[in-house]
């Protein structure tokens, strides 16, 4: 039992960091784009290539 929770925690800080990270390079990418001045189609395919960058492809937009 104590392994398993012990296997939980390690899961969720796991989690944690990459919550934090993901936070972080969309909170960069956003005041990039908005310092650009970006809008529209321009906007998508500059969070798209910031995302691609990080290694976040899951949170690219379609």
């Amino acid at each position: 039992m104590k392994q398993k929770l012990q296997q939980i925690a390690s899961e969720l800080e796991h989690i944690n960091r990459d919550l934090r990270r993901e936070e972080q390079v969309m909170s960069e990418e956003l005041r990039d784009r908005q310092a650009k001045h970006l809008e529209g189609e321009a906007a998508i395919n500059h969070y798209n290539e910031w995302m691609k960058a990080a290694g976040m492809e899951h949170l690219m937009t379609k």
